[in-house]
């Protein structure tokens, strides 16, 4: 179904949980680094885009202009709105909502994922965590932040690049899913409950992350 699968995380150490579980060769184009590799034989690109969603949608437009990525896949870490929602919880988006846009003249922008892959995907993943994911450049640090999203969007986590690398890959026709593991749930301080979590919830991630690379590589034609 795809020939070409990109990966993308915000940060290094998202990343390198990934990079870690194979051979990839590295790829220099600009100063940024490209990892490539096969799964199930077709070829995979890696890389980081570096923080929130103008960064995000660069990235992402380049992999699909330079290397004709035909499916995208966003990975890392995300902040639980829900409150049913535990450290290491992980998150696939339904739709990402761009909360922070404000406009008299148009709604926050919500862009749905592809609802044949978060079919099949549900199935062969069960334990994920189905529903909207809230982007912004700004974190969901505190209790009011959190309820209110939750409330609003029914959004389960939020993020920063999520909605962006969506709504480019969609404008550009090309699917894309975003993969998230919760590592703070507002019980304290937001960077303290990250430092906390983050080196044991990143790797399930990227473990995650590469089962569900494999699984979209091997979707019949």
């Amino acid at each position: 179904m795809f020939v070409r699968i990109a990966l993308i995380t915000a940060l290094r150490h998202e990343l390198q949980p990934l990079l870690a579980r194979g051979s990839w060769r590295l790829e220099k184009i600009s100063g940024r680094n490209f990892y490539h590799r096969c799964f199930a034989g077709k070829e995979v690109v890696a890389t980081t885009s570096g923080l929130g969603k103008v960064m995000a949608a660069a990235t992402t437009q380049m992999l699909i202009d330079c290397f004709q990525a035909d499916l995208i896949l966003n990975f890392g870490s995300c902040g639980g709105l829900d409150p049913g929602l535990k450290i290491g919880d992980q998150v696939l988006a339904s739709q990402v909502i761009e909360y922070d846009f404000a406009s008299a003249h148009k709604a926050v922008p919500t862009t749905a994922c592809d609802d044949f892959l978060l079919s099949r995907l549900t199935v062969g993943f069960p334990h994920l965590k189905l529903g909207p994911l809230a982007s912004a450049d700004r974190n969901a640090d505190t209790v009011a932040i959190r309820e209110a999203l939750f409330s609003q969007y029914q959004a389960l986590a939020a993020d920063w690049e999520g909605a962006s690398i969506v709504r480019v890959a969609r404008r550009m026709g090309v699917p894309a899913l975003v993969l998230r593991g919760v590592t703070d749930v507002g019980a304290a301080e937001l960077t303290s409950e990250y430092e906390s979590n983050y080196q044991a919830v990143l790797p399930e991630v990227a473990r995650v992350a590469e089962q569900m690379t494999t699984f979209l590589a091997e979707l019949p034609e």
